[in-house]
């Protein structure tokens, strides 16, 4: 008798366990590119992937509950250059990679949404400090030629010391002086003789010095990764993207610039039981 009841629990106990599996089993699924983003020289990225989309297929089971975990993990890089002159004292420049995850090819019931971002830079630089430095704004000269050289036409150079680049290129006016204060603001009198109303007032001249800049670059690799879950019919199978973009504004203008790449990068889906009592798909 003890002998038939043992073996009676055992066969119960064998008809039980492949059902209790079969209600918490799982499935894993994942796809992957080992291309490497690298920061080169000045800060400028290399390498990444060209594939945009990552793909997956996963079967499910026929159980109730049934639910994916998507997990798209990515090493993103951004690059932004952001430069000013006296002549443009502001630049901005945005990038940023965007993942977004389909299931069949509709981002529909994934949670917490579709789409995230994975990083964003937003960089800019503006000054007003080159136009209070005389040196960027004006052309120094040895003699008149150098006036000329710098495409300051009617311009001549004032060099009482004679030494190299103690003149400044000036262009005459109309305007009668004794001294310069008898002259607008920006202009200086040129009197040789010195007598009353003698000389002219001339207007300093001026140019932007290209010379005067600043520029800020940054290049940044970071590894990124987001859980997004979906629940799903039972008993089918299931194709699982994630696509990567490029998202931002971009330059402002032609002194700034930006770039990204993306890589290594993995796609990985797990199949998951949710059982109705473990309130697993609370959304807030």
């Amino acid at each position: 008798m003890k002998i038939i009841k043992c073996s009676n629990a055992l066969a119960i106990a064998m008809l039980i366990a492949p059902v209790a599996f079969a209600q918490s089993s799982g499935n894993f699924s994942a796809s992957a590119t080992a291309a490497t983003c690298s920061i080169g020289a000045g800060g400028v990225l290399g390498g990444g992937t060209g594939t945009t989309i990552f793909s997956s297929q996963i079967s499910t089971s026929s159980g109730s509950g049934v639910t994916l975990k998507i997990t798209p993990s990515l090493v993103t890089g951004l690059f932004t250059d952001t430069k000013i002159n006296t002549s443009l004292p502001s630049a901005s420049a945005d990038v940023g990679i965007q993942v977004c995850v389909t299931v069949d090819g509709s981002g529909a019931g994934v949670l917490p949404k579709s789409c995230v971002i994975y990083d964003e830079r937003f960089q800019q630089i503006s000054s007003q400090l080159f136009s209070q430095i005389a040196a960027c704004n004006t052309v120094v000269c040895t003699t008149s030629a150098d006036c000329t050289s710098a495409g300051l036409v009617g311009a001549t150079c004032i060099n009482p010391t004679g030494l190299t680049g103690g003149g400044t290129c000036v262009v005459p006016t109309a305007t009668a002086c004794t001294t310069t204060a008898d002259c607008a603001t920006g202009q200086t009198c040129i009197n040789p003789g010195g007598t009353t109303l003698g000389g002219i007032c001339n207007q300093v001249a001026g140019v932007a010095n290209n010379l005067c800049n600043f520029d800020l670059i940054l290049s940044t690799l970071s590894a990124h990764s987001f859980d997004f879950v979906i629940p799903v019919s039972h008993g089918k199978a299931h194709t699982v993207t994630a696509e990567w973009s490029v998202v931002g504004a971009g330059a402002s203008n032609g002194n700034a610039s930006v770039a990204s790449c993306v890589g290594p990068g993995m796609l990985t889906v797990t199949q998951m039981k949710v059982f109705n009592n473990s309130g697993a798909l609370l959304s807030f």
